[in-house]
């Protein structure tokens, strides 16, 4: 089995070779530069507030006066997740998106810590700095255990709660992975382990989503360039594994014990990422009723496989649980 992984380390490194220097890219040639990723990725209405030390990546789309809606991205990812369904809310509703830590342009805690609670922490923060107290929340992965901690550490601001993915346990560590994504990640960790190859990111996209979904160059690239951001696979490290941490030593999913206001789940149930059923969700929503739409064609990433289906469906739900706007 080590022989194995040697040999596998060693054919990565000679690949990744191929491209550039090893030595290079561990001394951080492949790192991205942060400016430069700001004018690309942080272009208006995009602007950046400071919270707690953090600074923290925002933008707001949509009518002043609208009803607000928060869109909160999964890991791995950024704001930009939400590109497509954005331009189908914000005729009506005040959209909120920022990138929470530790992920996308947001940027280092000077704190050192990367947790739910303290991403939770930080969104609170932001909400009150951009002075917004009630508003409805749409959370999918790793951003729906940041809202339900929010929901649950400062009640009292979120009216209703949508989620696409749902991870109230930890997700599968058994589900068959494509050969050629864990062939790279054991080449990065042995050879690059501060460093991921485009290819890298693209098979992820691939291998959570179904097989007639091929990401776009987008998608790919802001992946690629943010989470080659200095210090980004170890600040995001530190996160997964205080969530490893918090699976193995506590109840997770308990904190779905607090919600009392309507929740929607948009179930995907092509992806194989979540552990737990579409039932067993909702029996942990103890306190409020749940709706529940079924997509078995969805995967991982619904609001870029089928952005308009997905959204017609949630907007729907919205409209049904928020006010008109404020003439």
């Amino acid at each position: 089995m080590k022989r194995g992984r040697l040999a596998l380390g060693i054919i990565g490194a000679l690949a990744l070779g191929l491209g550039g220097s090893v030595v290079a890219l561990r001394a951080g040639a492949g790192e991205t530069d942060r400016a430069e990723l700001e004018r690309r990725w942080a272009d208006a209405p995009s602007r950046f507030v400071t919270v707690d030390g953090v600074r923290m990546h925002v933008r707001e789309e949509g009518p002043v006066n609208g009803p607000v809606v928060v869109l909160l991205h999964g890991s791995i990812v950024n704001l930009h997740e939400w590109d497509d369904v954005v331009p189908l809310l914000a005729d009506k509703y005040r959209v909120v998106r920022f990138d929470w830590s530790p992920y996308g342009l947001t940027g280092p805690d000077p704190s050192g810590v990367y947790s739910t609670p303290r991403s939770a922490q930080l969104m609170d923060g932001l909400m009150k700095a951009l002075g917004h107290d009630k508003f409805a929340m749409v959370a999918t992965s790793n951003g729906a255990n940041v809202g339900l901690e929010f929901n649950r550490a400062y009640p009292g601001h979120v009216t209703a709660m949508a989620f696409s993915m749902l991870p109230l346990e930890r997700p599968s560590q058994t589900r068959k992975v494509d050969w050629r994504l864990k062939w790279m990640l054991n080449t990065h960790k042995a050879v690059l382990p501060n460093w991921r190859h485009r290819e890298f990111w693209r098979l992820m996209l691939e291998d959570t989503t179904p097989p007639e979904f091929t990401p776009t160059d987008r998608m790919v690239d802001q992946i690629t360039e943010m989470n080659n951001l200095p210090g980004a696979l170890d600040r995001q490290a530190q996160y997964i594994q205080a969530n490893v941490k918090a699976f193995q030593s506590s109840d997770v999913g308990a904190v779905a014990e607090a919600v009392r206001v309507p929740v929607l789940l948009q179930w995907c149930s092509f992806d194989d990422v979540i552990s737990q059923s579409a039932d067993a969700s909702v029996k942990r929503f103890t306190n409020t009723k749940v709706d529940v739409i079924s997509y078995p064609d969805l995967g991982h990433f619904p609001m870029w496989e089928k952005p308009e289906k997905f959204t017609r469906d949630l907007r729907g739900w919205l409209d049904r649980q928020l006010p008109a706007p404020v003439a």
